[in-house]
């Protein structure tokens, strides 16, 4: 009668567990469009956080300058990678390039295109779709609130 496991046996079942542990992990792949998606509305959500409260400029005045910095973002992936690093975060983006122009907050948060001026104001909402291994996702950016909703299910 044995009461212990032999060498072998005991070789056997570390291997045997080895496979399963190699098999399982290559089977897992990070969702890299569900991070980029929660990446990009988060830096949306930091320019308008930016925007809130700030007075970028004076209606009908042309001697004050307007400010970009604050309450801007250019969606574009360039753009996006090259803020991270300004932060001290590194983070690269695996979405398919794109473009989507620049998006202002103003001061009391609603979006506009390229600027500040009242003819720039959103009437319509924003959607930006972005794409990686064939997959689709869009970030929505509410015309007037300037909510952002991101579509990562």
């Amino acid at each position: 009668m044995k009461k212990a496991f032999t060498l072998l046996e005991l070789i056997f079942v570390i291997i045997i567990i080895g496979i399963l542990a190699a098999v399982a992990s290559s089977t897992y792949k990070e969702n890299y469009l569900k991070n980029d998606i929660n990446f990009i509305a988060l830096k949306i959500k930091e320019a308008q956080y930016r925007g809130i409260g700030y007075e970028h400029m004076v209606f009908g005045t042309n001697d004050a300058p307007v400010d970009y910095s604050n309450g801007c973002i250019r969606l574009e992936k360039s753009a996006l990678e090259e803020s991270s690093t300004e932060a001290k975060v590194t983070y690269r983006l695996h979405v398919d390039s794109f473009d989507e122009g620049t998006i202002c907050f103003d001061s009391k948060g609603r979006p506009h295109d390229n600027d500040f001026t009242p003819a720039t104001l959103r009437s319509e909402k924003k959607v930006i779709d972005l794409s990686y291994n064939g997959e689709t996702k869009s970030i929505t950016i509410f015309a007037i609130s300037g909510y952002v909703s991101a579509s990562c299910d």
